[in-house]
């Protein structure tokens, strides 16, 4: 196999399945993916370049994924610091599968846990409702800080999901992954986090 036909491949699974209701139509390499920054908090992630920056178009919403143009199959919404979206049909035009990536901090007191607070026993207390399984202690890392992964298994009314808690400078953030068992959503979910970091 040569190098050329090697890094498309590499590409394609890591995530330039991109986000396309056609097959992936980017051969930029990884590190050509576009950087977000979040001012208010001091983080960033790398997004594909066939990402369209800000709110979905209107007109995009007017067809079915399957016949949306290129600029319609992904977008992320960087508008609201507190709330980061990213949404992106992946695989091919007759298989299309809807990926999500939301990275959340919210303006409450769960949100705002006191100096110290121990992550794990802070999910607990606080977000037991909504999970049947939530770790004994951190269980994965973001940029260095421990964090805990809680994964939902599929139901009739809904796909697979993942959610991540983790806090940095006494402020707890949410990672939310969508259809988590879907291999190319996982391949690109697993790329936006390992670039996931704080600035300096």
């Amino acid at each position: 196999m040569n190098n050329k036909f090697s890094t498309f491949i590499l590409v394609l699974l890591l995530s330039t399945l991109i986000l396309s209701g056609c097959k992936a139509t980017t051969t930029e390499q990884p590190q050509q993916w576009i950087t977000y920054i979040n001012g208010k908090y001091g983080y960033k992630l790398n997004y594909p370049p066939d990402c369209t920056y800000g709110a979905l178009p209107g007109y995009c919403k007017e067809k079915p994924p399957e016949e949306r143009p290129q600029e319609c199959l992904c977008f992320i919404n960087g508008e609201n610091p507190d709330e980061v979206f990213m949404q992106a049909f992946l695989g091919e035009v007759n298989q299309l599968t809807l990926a999500g990536f939301i990275v959340s901090h919210y303006d409450t007191p769960v949100y705002n846990p006191p100096p110290g607070t121990d992550l794990v026993g802070w999910i607990k207390e606080n977000f037991s409702e909504m999970f049947e399984d939530i770790p004994d202690e951190t269980n994965t890392e973001i940029d260095g800080i421990p964090a805990v992964k809680i994964y939902s298994p599929p139901s009739p009314m809904a796909p697979s999901y993942e959610e991540i808690y983790f806090i940095k400078d006494d402020i707890l953030f949410r990672i939310n992954l969508h259809d988590v068992d879907n291999e190319d959503n996982r391949e690109l979910y697993d790329f936006i986090l390992t670039s996931f970091s704080f600035e300096e």
